[in-house]
C-alpha cells in the first residue's frame, strides 16, 4: 500500500499504530474504509463488521490481517462475540441519508445513530474492550463563527427536527454520557471504558463508494449535471485525515474528550473548481445568491423524483450547507494532542478523482474545459 499521508504528517502509513486488534463498524463506508486501511498499514489486526461480505471484499483491501464479520450494526448481538479480545472499537457506522434521500427512514436513523451506540458501549464493556471511539459531527456544535471558532468546549445545539441527523448525533453524545455514568455506578473503581469522540467536518476523498453527499456532488459536477449552486461554503476534510484522528484517539485520546477533525473552510465554488481541475470534465456551477438555495434544493428534489432518481442534495442537505457557510471550527486539539495534519483540498480532490477514474465513473475528458 502506498503512503498517502499528507506532507509533514508524522503518522506515515507505515507507522505502527500500537493497537493489536481493532473492530471497525461501518467498514465499507468512506470513513470506515479509510480507518481499515490505516490500521492495516500500521500492523493492526482488523475485524470489519459488514452487512454484505461479498460487497465488502470488493471494497476493502485483500489483506491477511483483515477479518470480515457479517453483522447488523443495529443489533449488537449479531457481532458481539467478535468484540472479545479487541484493544479498541472504532465506530464509524451511521445513517445519514437525510442529506440526499427524501422520504428516508427516521426510525432507522435514530435506531442506528442513537440506540445502537448505547448497545455497543454496553456490549463492549461486557467484553472488556477498553476503548470505543465514537464518530460524531461538527454539526452538533451550537456555536462557532469567523470571529470565535467553535471548539471541543462549545456546547451542543438543541436536537431540533429540522435536521434529524444532527439531532441523532446530539442525542448519541447524551446517551454515551448516560451509559458511562451507569457503568461507573455499576463497576466503581473497576470501570475502565474509555470513549473519545471524533467530530469530523464534511468528508471528501477516495473510497466514497456509497456515495455520500460529497461523492454525489463530486460526480454531479464532473458530469456537468449541476448548473448552479449557492454562494456558500463549509469545512472540508479528507476522510483519511479523519481516520488518522480516529486511530490516534483509539491509541491515546482522553476519556470523554472530543476531537474536532474539521480540516479547512472552503467556498463551495472553490471545491467545485477543484473537481473540474482534477477531472478535466464538467463546468463549475455558477454562483447563486444564498436566498435561492432552498428553492434550488426543492427543484432538485422534484426533478429527481420525476426521473426516479435520488437528488444531488435535499432541502435538509442544503440547509446544512448554508449553516456551514457561517460556522467555523478549530481542530487545534487534534493537531496538538494527536499529532494530526490535514491535507490541502487539491490533494484530496485529485486523489478522489483518481479513485473514481479507476472505477470508470467519470466521463471522457473534454477539450477546452472551462474553469470559472
Amino acid at each position: 500500500m502506498s503512503d498517502t499521508s499528507p506532507p509533514g504528517d508524522p503518522r506515515g502509513a507505515g507507522d505502527s499504530t500500537g493497537l493489536r486488534r481493532v473492530l471497525v463498524t461501518g467498514a465499507t463506508g468512506l470513513l470506515g474504509n479509510a480507518v481499515v486501511e490505516q490500521l492495516l498499514a500500521g500492523g493492526t489486526e482488523v475485524t470489519a463488521v459488514v452487512r454484505n461480505a461479498d460487497r465488502a471484499r470488493e471494497l476493502l483491501p485483500d489483506h491477511f490481517a483483515l477479518r470480515l464479520v457479517t453483522g447488523d450494526v443495529t443489533d449488537v448481538r449479531t457481532y458481539a462475540d467478535a468484540l472479545r479480545g479487541m484493544d479498541a472499537v472504532i465506530h464509524t457506522a451511521a445513517y445519514f441519508r437525510e442529506y440526499y434521500q427524501p422520504g428516508h427512514d427516521l426510525e432507522l436513523l435514530y435506531r442506528t445513530n442513537v440506540a445502537a451506540v448505547e448497545e455497543l458501549l454496553k456490549a463492549a464493556s461486557d467484553a472488556s474492550v477498553p476503548t470505543v471511539v465514537h464518530t460524531s459531527s461538527i454539526a452538533v456544535l451550537g456555536g462557532g463563527d469567523v470571529r470565535s471558532p467553535g471548539d471541543e468546549g462549545t456546547p451542543n445545539g438543541a436536537p431540533t427536527q429540522d435536521n434529524h441527523y444532527r439531532a441523532s448525533k446530539i442525542r448519541a453524545e447524551r446517551a454515551i454520557r448516560g451509559v458511562e455514568d451507569a457503568l461507573r455506578e455499576r463497576y466503581g473503581a473497576r470501570y475502565g471504558l474509555r470513549v473519545p469522540l471524533v467530530l469530523p467536518g464534511w468528508m471528501w476523498g477516495p473510497g466514497d463508494a456509497g456515495p455520500t453527499s460529497a461523492g454525489r456532488l463530486f460526480l454531479a459536477v464532473a458530469h456537468g449535471a449541476v448548473k448552479a449552486l449557492p454562494a456558500a461554503g463549509n469545512h472540508v476534510v479528507d476522510a483519511r485525515d479523519v481516520a488518522a484522528v480516529c486511530v490516534a484517539a483509539a491509541e491515546r485520546g482522553d476519556a470523554g474528550h472530543r476531537y474536532i477533525a474539521g480540516g479547512s473552510w472552503y467556498p463551495l465554488h472553490e471545491i467545485c473548481s477543484a473537481v473540474v481541475r482534477a477531472t478535466g470534465t464538467g463546468t463549475v456551477p455558477r454562483r447563486l445568491p444564498a436566498p435561492a438555495a432552498m428553492p434550488l434544493a426543492s427543484l432538485m428534489e422534484w426533478q429527481a423524483k420525476a426521473r426516479g432518481k435520488e437528488p444531488v442534495a435535499t432541502r435538509t442537505g442544503m440547509r446544512v450547507l448554508l449553516e456551514g457557510d457561517r460556522r467555523r471550527v478549530s481542530s487545534a486539539r487534534a493537531i496538538r494532542e494527536l499529532d494530526i495534519a490535514f491535507r490541502p483540498l487539491d490533494q484530496t480532490i485529485a486523489d478522489q478523482a483518481a479513485w473514481h477514474r479507476a472505477r470508470r465513473q467519470l466521463p471522457a475528458v473534454a477539450q477546452g474545459t472551462r474553469i470559472a
